[in-house]
Order: structure tokens, then sequence, then C-alpha cells
């Protein structure tokens, strides 16, 4: 009997955004070997959170999210090196700040999930695929209420009348969540969105990273709501068994495409734009899995953000 496969909410986003870079990502398990700066700082940032939230001193935590930045890569410019490692620290130093007494109850940080899969009208389970993700926290909020928390790190105006929101309320990973928190015993009333702003300061000329980290924190320091916010998104019941149901048809196409090893491309400039493949696929080049295209590798483990979480659950 074949093991199902993981369905997690990077996966299902890849798939919405174009079957072929899904395919890439997913099927070959093909990654770029140089990172996205937006990935690669926000990633770190999660870190941070995480070890501050499992318990870690402040000055712990930030040394345990730099971490990566230790070591300059080949690729990398020293000083950009330098300052993107500036931009992580002082955000976390003023994530830390700003929430020191918010009055948070951590029920659970990092909690992952390993879930079947069930079909809405039936009830039974596909025998294809499982829901794994991990979520950044279960909260209890100070009036009593189970929370799931979500962690975000945006380009884009965060402000209260910002579109950034009304595309959280139609995001489905908190759906997601939500229905896991609540088969896992969590009962979750809500979605806590903790988002943060990079910076749009840049490093002045004649300026050290370290004077660049020095002024982002003054500025963090003088405009707190311009770099963070925090708000509730809460999911209705309709929202939730909406999902369910389109749960199990992306399920189903995904399987469909297996099976005829078809993967359609989406091509626009929305997609392409900020696809990794968008090189390899527009150009038509043939991946051969055994000898990857330069600047890529095949991962071992395409859910790489679970190891050691779900392996623990099986």
């Amino acid at each position: 009997m074949n093991t199902p496969q993981l369905l997690t909410n990077s996966r299902l986003s890849a798939l919405r955004k174009c079957a072929r870079q899904h395919y890439y990502r997913y099927e070959l398990g093909l990654s770029r070997v140089r990172s996205s700066d937006a990935l690669r700082l926000g990633s770190a940032f999660h870190v941070g959170l995480e070890s501050r939230n499992s318990g870690a001193e402040e000055a712990a935590a930030l040394d345990k999210a730099d971490e990566g930045y230790l070591t300059v890569p080949e690729w990398a410019d020293v000083k950009e090196w330098e300052v993107e490692r500036q931009t992580l620290r002082q955000l976390l130093a003023g994530h830390f700040w700003r929430y020191g007494d918010d009055r948070l109850e951590f029920v659970a940080v990092e909690q992952s999930f390993y879930l079947p899969l069930k079909n809405p009208g039936t009830r039974h389970a596909s025998r294809n695929f499982v829901l794994a993700g991990k979520m950044d926290g279960i909260v209890r909020l100070a009036d009593g209420r189970l929370a799931v928390l979500e962690y975000k790190t945006a380009s884009e105006d965060i402000g209260p009348e910002g579109e950034y929101w009304m595309r959280l309320r139609c995001d489905p990973q908190i759906s997601m969540y939500v229905l896991a928190a609540r088969e896992l015993g969590f009962d979750v009333s809500t979605v806590l969105y903790d988002v943060t702003r990079k910076p749009t300061i840049r490093l002045r000329q004649n300026e050290t990273p370290e004077q660049y980290g020095s002024r982002l924190l003054a500025d963090i320091g003088e405009r707190p709501d311009y770099y963070f916010a925090r708000r509730e998104v809460p999911r209705l019941e309709d929202d939730l068994a909406e999902f369910r149901l389109e749960l199990w048809q992306q399920a189903g196409q995904l399987r469909d495409a297996q099976k005829a090893n078809r993967w359609f491309k989406n091509v626009s400039r929305m997609t392409c734009g900020y696809c990794p493949f968008s090189n390899l696929c527009l150009n038509a080049v043939r991946v051969n899995p055994d000898v990857p295209p330069a600047g890529y590798e095949i991962l071992s483990d395409v859910h790489p953000e679970l190891t050691g979480a779900i392996s623990a659950q099986i």
C-alpha cells in the first residue's frame, strides 16, 4: 500500500499558482540553491520568534535567528549580507520590545499536524493524501479565547485600511489551520495575525551596516505602528465548510495531473515574475532529476519545513 502524500499549505499554494511550478517543486523536488532574500529573511525571523516563544532570552533568540548569517556565501556581497543580518536583528529586537507585555499565553509553539483528508460528503479518508503542516502557535488571548497565531513578514502597507488585510480574510491557509487545531483538540475561535513590515529605509552612502542597524532600530522606536500590526481574522463556519469542499476538489485535480503526468503552465507576469523556475519553464529546459540544472538542487525531502515534526506523529 502506498504511503499517502503530504498536502501542505505551501504545496497547495504552488498548485493554485501554476501546475507546472508545482511539478518542478513537489514532483521533481527541485529547489534553487540560493534562496531569495525575502524567503531567507522571513525564515530566519520565524526562527527567532520560535526560540523566544519557547522560553529563550531575547539575546539568545537573536543569536539563534542569525546563525545562518555567520558564514557569508561565496555568491553574496559581504556588505549587503551584513545589512540583511542587521535588518533581521533589529526587526526582531523591535518585535520583542513591541509585544513584551502582550499578555498572550502560549498553549503550543510550532504545533505540527498530520491529519486525514476526508471527503466532505462521505467523510471517508483519502487513500492518496493527508493534510500536514506546522502552525506558529496556539495562544490564549486576554479574554480567554484560544486562537491560532500566524506570523507574517510583508513588504507592503499593513495599515488598518490596507488591502493586505482584505486578502488575509480570504487566505485558505487560516482555514486549514483552524480545522487542524480543532482536530488536535484545541477549541480555537479565531486567528491572530502578527505581521511585521520589512523596512523601506536603505543603507546610506558611507554608512556601515552597524550604523544602518542603529538607525533602523531608532526608526522602529519612533513609528512602531508602521512596522508591526496584530489583528484578528475570524473564520466563519461557512468559510470552513467551503474550504473543505475546495480542498477535496484540489486534491482530486492534483491526483488527475499525477496520473496523466500533465502539468499545465499558467503564464502571466504575476506568476512567472515570481516563480523560481521561470527561466527553466519559459526556455523549455528539460530537467533531468539525476543532474539538476546549474543553480538548482534536488531535495531529498520536498517538505523540509516539517522535518522531524511529522515523522514523530506517523
